[in-house]
This record gives C-alpha cells, sequence and structure tokens, in this order.
C-alpha cells in the first residue's frame, strides 16, 4: 500500500509541475530606463544665490531642456522607470493547438520624474525641486513591482 502511496505522491508532484511551467509560458517582465536618475544627494552642492548653470552641467551633465517662463529660465532633467509585467494565458494552447489567440493580462507602470532648476538673468540658480511618483501603492499588489 505505501508504493501505491509514494507513486501516487511523485504522479501528483510530476502533474503539478508540468501546470507551473504551463502557466509560466506566457509570463513576461520587461522594464526600460531613460537618462540617469539624478538624486537629492547629487544636487546637494547648488547654492542658491551662487551656483551658475555652467557647474550644473558640470557635475550632472547638460538639461534635457531649457525654458522660458515668467519668472527665468528654467532647465530640466527628466527621467523615468517604466515597468510592465503580463501573463498571456494563450501561450498555453499554443503548446498544443496549431492557433490560439492572445489573451493577455498586462499591467505597465511609468513613472517620469524631473528636477527643475530656476535661474534669475544672470544664470545664477534661484530656485530647484524634484517631482515625484505618488507612493500610494495598495496594500496587497499581484504584479512584482
Amino acid at each position: 500500500m505505501t508504493n501505491v502511496a509514494a507513486r501516487f505522491l511523485s504522479i501528483r508532484s510530476a502533474i503539478g509541475a508540468l501546470c507551473i511551467l504551463l502557466l509560466c509560458a506566457g509570463c513576461s517582465v520587461r522594464r526600460a530606463t531613460l537618462n540617469e536618475i539624478v538624486t537629492p544627494e547629487q544636487v546637494n552642492f547648488i547654492r542658491i544665490g551662487q551656483t551658475t548653470i555652467f557647474e550644473l552641467a558640470a557635475k550632472i551633465g547638460a538639461p534635457d531642456e531649457i525654458a522660458e517662463s515668467d519668472f527665468g529660465s528654467l532647465a530640466l532633467y527628466y527621467w523615468s522607470d517604466t515597468k510592465s509585467a503580463g501573463l498571456d494565458f494563450g501561450a498555453i494552447g499554443r503548446l498544443f493547438l496549431p492557433y490560439s489567440p492572445s489573451m493577455r493580462l498586462n499591467k505597465t507602470g511609468i513613472t517620469p520624474e524631473q528636477l527643475q532648476v530656476m535661474f534669475d538673468p544672470q544664470w545664477t540658480v534661484r530656485a530647484y525641486g524634484f517631482s515625484r511618483k505618488s507612493s500610494d501603492e495598495p496594500v496587497i499588489w499581484f504584479w512584482p513591482f
């Protein structure tokens, strides 16, 4: 009787492993980043009224965009971290059938962020600040990020 129980357990384990492999056949995870991330520690050297655009460009690089506003010139540094995960339930059918439609469950998270630096007419820093993504995330999250 123990031989039958052991055989049943090994068959059940093999079927479970096969099911997990079939589900993983349609999984995809992607990540793409745009530009280098600028951290608050990297801009600690900025002194309002003293730091110039030349010093800023020498330390953290040239800005992605320079715009004019009612308050002066504005240098913008952009970066983004894009994450995407998906599960294609149609991939299981493609293993056995000649044609199976995509039945995809996706989530994509794009987090555009920027550093804004305001200059006076002599191109000296007047103000600067970061825009950050919100940290409002649910307690239970199905996706890996």
